[in-house]
């Protein structure tokens, strides 16, 4: 994934469908992973009515120009549809556009907003959130059966293989990981199933049987990290079978150890 798009809350869109080609105020929001600009006329625009309207937007000093390139669905994320949306960044120079994401594993080059404390964020379906809404764990979802922000969060970990849980991954791209949680939104794969990994709560894993690539990281410069996962490390402290008991286990993955 490229770097974030820096979205303002309060910009300039251009609509390419527009006869005149007029500029029109409006206030861009992400609810519940959509886009909806909010025009100072009173209308609001949504979904398929956002393709072909350019976003002006700062970061800093500099000034951003994104096209909405299109707009489709996803129907097969589990707990309902995905709207997604193909952005591209404009290069001033040239006036050429590039795809802000790269392909993820079904070759699309897709992603959508992500509103957070900081302001509207925007993932790509190939980073680790994305994949992880894709997967189910849509942190906007208000369940009472699920903590599903933490249910994120933890999927999210797990992707970069990020133990600590702090932004500190230890994974490669295309690595092969088997992915379930507790709760039954992802599922173990039960044909030739994978070494256990690890298990995962909000703020990173709660034990480590192996290390997913061990020439990134190993158990041991994990205890030196992390002394909370001390007595949590290596295949006989971390089983699934234990850590189903464990309040803090959310989710759980399976890998193939790679190097040393």
């Amino acid at each position: 994934m490229h770097a974030p798009l820096p979205i303002a809350l309060s910009t300039v869109l251009l609509l390419a469908s527009s006869s005149e080609g007029q500029a029109l105020n409006g206030r861009l929001e992400a609810d519940r992973g959509e886009f909806r600009l909010r025009l100072d006329e009173g209308r609001v625009l949504e979904r398929e009515a956002l393709a072909g309207a350019r976003i002006v937007t700062q970061s800093g000093e500099k000034t951003i120009h994104v096209l909405i390139d299109a707009v489709e669905t996803d129907d097969e994320v589990p707990g309902g549809p995905v709207v997604l949306y193909r952005f591209l960044v404009e290069d001033p120079v040239g006036r050429t556009f590039q795809n802000a994401c790269m392909a993820d594993a079904r070759g699309r080059q897709l992603g959508l907003p992500l509103q957070k404390e900081t302001g509207v964020d925007f993932t790509c379906t190939s980073g680790a959130e994305g994949k992880c809404i894709l997967m189910g764990y849509r942190p906007w979802d208000d369940r009472a059966d699920v903590p599903m922000q933490d249910l994120h969060a933890a999927c999210v970990h797990m992707m970069r293989a990020d133990y600590g849980g702090d932004n500190r991954p230890a994974t490669h791209d295309g690595t092969l990981v088997d992915v379930y949680d507790r709760f039954g939104i992802q599922k173990p794969d039960r044909v030739d199933p994978l070494p256990f990994e690890a298990a995962w709560g909000k703020d990173g894993a709660v034990c480590v049987a192996h290390p997913r690539i061990a020439e990134n990281v190993s158990l041991n410069e994990l205890a030196q990290r992390y002394p909370i996962l001390g007595d949590a490390l290596g295949p006989e402290a971390c089983t699934e079978e234990a850590m189903r008991d464990h309040p803090g286990a959310l989710l759980f993955n399976r890998s193939a150890p790679t190097g040393p």
